[in-house]
């Protein structure tokens, strides 16, 4: 089972997962949507290809036919018990996928056309009775565009909107208001949530950050915003309707559990009982059943029972300048140590690199760390999501270099706060943390002992010649933007053409089955250290991609992640 969904109260819809061919440790999703009652009963196949052979009772020509395409649930309707809307993808749809937006019955699977996509690879926003509004997608050179619908027309591009600019990001369409919620960057500095009326133009700024803009929002059932959740460093709720009953029982919460962070993730439609998550740097999280009128809570369930919050160590925010001058935040988090003693540290840097960033919360590679005597350094480098486009795309082109010295930069500064030994450095990521961990080592060679790459690339110049990415149109868009295409440029931010200047030892781990990072980024990286006089470690699983799933395949790979960090740490 993966993802599951309320239809309404009493049905839900899972998003089901299969079984590999064997090839694969990990499921797979092959887009099936099933629906069941609460209780358990008339569990039914209503979408995808095995749909057509769903037993079910009802009037005949009722069940669904089977479908040459997977579909994802996209929003619940308000006020329709009987219909969810999904987004649909024809199976032959190779590359770039262009969805088909239906109102799915969740009794018979019975779908009707509401939408197609206005272009390929378009994400969509609903509007507060589950509609489409807004579709936005990417170009070849990641230029954004965004669309607008009424129910009864046809896809428009949002940039001939009034009070609509190049750099304005659609948030939330509420639809009984004409308000589109949107997120501009302000003057001098920083971030603004403002409302765009839709017919007039008007703009209003509800609340600014100074660093980043929200990365969620407190909304009523109608969609208005009731407060914004900033995370430029730890967790931050701004209120814009603070006497509103949910904002009074977010705020309740907020400071019942002052070392944590609280999310309300879903209401009643008459907003007297809610869900709520609540979860901190040493929690994995838990869910609360809140009354919001008697602002009372009863605890439903914790992620992860068998993690001792108490027992966690705490992740502390920062930012600092870089080298050039600009402001880079992160994360440390340290472990318990003699006093003067400074500890070995690992650089974590995350993958992505463009749109991804590190989080203030529970990390279990944080927390395996540093109960193993580590301190760990998390680094939102040039490139990280969430702190504006601006910031986002001053990582293009400067994968090997800039954004190697972001990390390196703020490297130094923890050494220099004495969070650290600084003769005791390692790095270890994945995907394209595994990369930066590699280069890093390349770029300040006497800084890191060691690298630990998983499902890392590691020789830029076959980034358009193999993966998954290079095999859609925008990918291969995307990543000729990212990248770059100067093949001498592309050599000398690539480990493989640069392992003679490592001088740390090296661990590479890697699934055979990746297809985001293929294995032969590792084969090549392991010859190139050979030939250099290296001798790398080795850890290949048969059965995983990228990233591994399988228990047994976890455990094989953080008990030797970790030995090697001891061993090199000494």
């Amino acid at each position: 089972m993966g993802n599951f969904f309320w239809a309404n109260d009493s049905r839900v819809v899972v998003e089901l997962l299969n079984e590999s061919n064997g090839t694969l440790a990990s499921p797979i999703s092959n887009g099936e949507l099933y629906a069941v009652n609460a209780t358990g009963g008339r569990g039914d196949m209503i979408y995808g290809y095995r749909a057509s052979v769903a037993q079910r009772p009802g009037p005949a020509g009722s069940e669904p036919l089977a479908e040459n395409a997977g579909a994802e649930f996209l929003a619940r309707l308000h006020g329709d018990d009987r219909h969810v809307m999904i987004e649909s993808y024809n199976f032959h749809d190779a590359g770039d996928r262009a969805a088909t937006l239906y109102r799915l019955d969740v009794y018979n699977g019975r779908k009707a056309q509401v939408a197609a996509s206005p272009a390929r690879g378009a994400r969509f926003l609903t509007d507060e009775f589950g509609e489409p509004r807004i579709a936005f997608t990417e170009d070849m050179d990641t230029k954004p565009h965004y669309y607008y619908r009424d129910p009864t027309s046809s896809w428009n591009e949002l940039a001939n909107l009034k009070g609509f600019t190049n750099a304005t990001v659609p948030w939330s369409f509420q639809a009984q208001a004409r308000i589109l919620d949107i997120v501009e960057p302000q003057q001098p500095k920083g971030f603004g949530l403002l409302s765009l009326n839709i017919d007039t133009g008007e703009k209003k700024l509800l609340v600014k950050n100074d660093w980043s803009g929200p990365s969620r929002t407190l909304r009523d059932v109608h969609g208005k915003p009731l407060a914004a959740m900033f995370e430029a460093d730890v967790p931050n709720w701004e209120f814009l309707v603070p006497e509103h009953p949910l904002s009074r029982a977010l705020k309740g919460l907020l400071d019942s559990y002052p070392d944590e962070n609280v999310r309300i993730l879903n209401t009643t439609d008459d907003e007297k009982r809610a869900v709520a998550y609540l979860y901190s740097d040493r929690d994995p999280g838990r869910f609360l059943l809140l009354d919001v009128n008697k602002l009372s809570v009863e605890e439903i369930a914790s992620t992860r029972p068998w993690i001792k919050p108490e027992a966690g160590l705490e992740m502390t925010a920062f930012h600092v300048k870089a080298s050039d001058g600009v402001w880079i935040h992160g994360y440390v988090t340290l472990p318990k140590s003699k006093p003067g003693l400074a500890p070995p540290m690992v650089v974590i840097p995350h993958g992505g690199p463009h749109g991804v960033r590190d989080r203030w919360g529970y990390n279990t590679e944080v927390q395996l760390l540093a109960s193993q005597g580590f301190a760990v350094l998390q680094v939102n480098y040039r490139g990280s999501g969430g702190y504006g486009r601006k910031y986002l795309e001053s990582g293009y082109t400067h994968w090997g270099d800039r954004i190697i010295q972001d990390i390196v930069d703020v490297t130094r500064y923890a050494v220099g706060k004495g969070y650290a030994d600084p003769h005791r450095i390692c790095a270890y990521g994945g995907s394209f943390g595994a990369y930066a961990s590699l280069q890093s080592a390349i770029v300040a060679p006497d800084l890191f002992r060691c690298a630990v790459g998983l499902a890392g690339v590691y020789d830029l110049t076959l980034m358009t010649s193999t993966g998954d990415i290079s095999e859609s149109r925008l990918g291969l868009g995307y990543l000729k933007t990212v990248l770059g295409t100067d093949e001498a440029a592309l050599k000398r931010g690539s480990p493989v053409y640069n392992a003679d200047k490592l001088k740390a030892k090296v661990l590479l781990i890697h699934g055979k089955q990746d297809r985001r990072a293929p294995i032969e980024h590792a084969e090549r990286m392991k010859k190139a250290l050979e030939d250099a006089g290296a001798q790398p470690e080795w850890l290949v699983e048969q059965k995983e991609a990228h990233g591994f799933y399988d228990e047994g395949a976890r455990e094989r790979m953080y008990t030797r992640l970790v030995a090697f960090l001891q061993e090199n740490t000494k």
